[in-house]
């Protein structure tokens, strides 16, 4: 039976037209019932069920206000009950550190990036082993490197980044309840998302969130 994943995409520094394509190749469609939206609130608003959610973006359209705490502890509630959930680049942005989305699910938030695209090279931890990072190898992309707090007694980083600016961790992972948290801050590009290793880390990741590997 297959699986059911809501992609949270597109804004407009983080066009649709970048991130779907990759989308086809991270999913596959005998696999995977994949729905695309721009809106974070459709995980709690249409009763849909899902197995995996991925942000891209916070999911807030051109008129819409950011996620009220209520609305993130719903969010929250279905990772606990057994939904797993991505954070992918922007999906990182617009976490205020006493939020839900940060003290009870996802431990790591956006704080600053890079002010230039840069070589950035995302190398898994070599000191702990983690599915997620099974076969992956170190990649360089040009990049917005992020840079993340990070609270890491509550998570287990797998991916470190690299520029010229700074070390920063690039990847963690956890478990909420039932649930699964990842999260990947690579991927502003086109070559940062679509690089090989970057789309081997996202269906790796996948397959973690929801318990398959």
């Amino acid at each position: 039976m297959k699986k059911t994943v809501y992609i949270i995409r597109d804004d407009v520094n983080h066009p649709k037209e970048i991130i779907d394509p990759v989308m086809a190749q991270v999913f596959d469609p005998q696999q995977w019932e994949v729905v695309l939206t721009d809106r974070a609130r459709d995980l709690i608003e249409n009763g849909a069920t899902m197995e995996l959610a991925v942000f891209f973006t916070n999911g807030r359209p051109e008129g819409e206000t950011n996620l009220t705490d209520e609305e993130q502890r719903q969010i929250v509630s279905k990772v606990s009950s057994g939904m797993g959930i991505m954070f992918i680049h922007a999906g990182l942005v617009l976490i205020e550190p006493d939020s839900p989305f940060y003290t009870e699910l996802n431990s790591g938030r956006f704080v600053e990036h890079s002010p230039v695209h840069v070589p950035v090279t995302n190398t898994p931890a070599l000191s702990f082993k983690h599915p997620i990072t099974e076969g992956i190898e170190a990649f360089v992309a040009s990049d917005e490197h992020y840079y993340c707090q990070l609270d890491a007694a509550r998570t287990d980083i797998i991916l470190f980044s690299t520029s010229r600016y700074v070390t920063a961790a690039g990847g963690w992972a956890h478990k909420v309840g039932a649930g699964r948290v990842v999260a990947l801050t690579p991927g502003h590009t086109t070559d940062a998302l679509a690089n090989p290793q970057m789309i081997q880390l996202m269906r790796n990741g996948a397959g973690w969130a929801i318990g398959l590997n």
